[in-house]
């Protein structure tokens, strides 16, 4: 007796990740790739925005998200990632002369400390100078604090100041807000505190 033929096999699935585990269709690979680039997108600029410099100016003010292409967005990150590179490396530099002047230090013995410690001042705009005092005699904080009390004392306003011990000598930081014409004052008075002149 002949048997009747198997049934024909069902059409193939289309439009949907197949039942029972299978491969997901193209649309539905497509769609999660999108998504994952839009994350890594999303994720790229929180990065760039979170590390743009606070210092820098202030953005103009916009009435909404500001619209960019991705080529655009691609281009914000490199040139950021380009100016960071150039920062670090002008911060490395920076290192390497203060090492290299603490060791020119540390050669020459102890000397008088006062007369060692050399002062150094940077305008940040605005009023606002950076001064760094460099061979320092470390201590227990006392020169630390008259220098910082000498800055006032001619006129600075102190923002913030601080020091770090490396080897035998110390390295004070005073970021100071100084009236127009007032820096030449500050150094002079803060030289005779670190003298102990004052």
């Amino acid at each position: 007796m002949d048997m009747p033929p198997p049934p024909p096999p069902p059409p193939p699935h289309f439009g949907g990740p197949a039942a029972g585990g299978g491969r997901p269709d193209r649309k539905t690979v497509e769609r999660n790739r999108r998504n994952q680039m839009n994350a890594l997108y999303s994720r790229l600029d929180q990065l760039v925005r979170a590390g743009s410099s606070p210092s820098s100016a202030p953005p103009a003010v916009q009435c909404g998200p500001p619209a960019m292409t991705r080529p655009d967005r691609l281009e914000e990150a490199a040139a950021y990632i380009r100016q960071t590179t150039e920062r670090v490396e002008r911060l490395k530099e920076r290192k390497r002369e203060l090492t290299a002047a603490r060791a020119a230090s540390s050669s020459q013995g102890s000397s008088s400390a006062g007369a060692a410690a050399e002062v150094e001042v940077q305008h940040l705009g605005s009023g606002l100078h950076a001064i760094l005092v460099t061979g320092a005699p470390p201590s227990d904080g006392a020169s630390f604090h008259r220098a910082v009390r000498a800055v006032e004392e001619a006129g600075g306003e102190v923002q913030n100041a601080h020091f770090s011990v490396v080897g035998a000598r110390a390295i004070y930081t005073i970021h100071t807000l100084v009236a127009e014409g007032g820096i030449e004052r500050v150094v002079q008075r803060l030289k005779a505190a670190l003298r102990g002149d004052a």
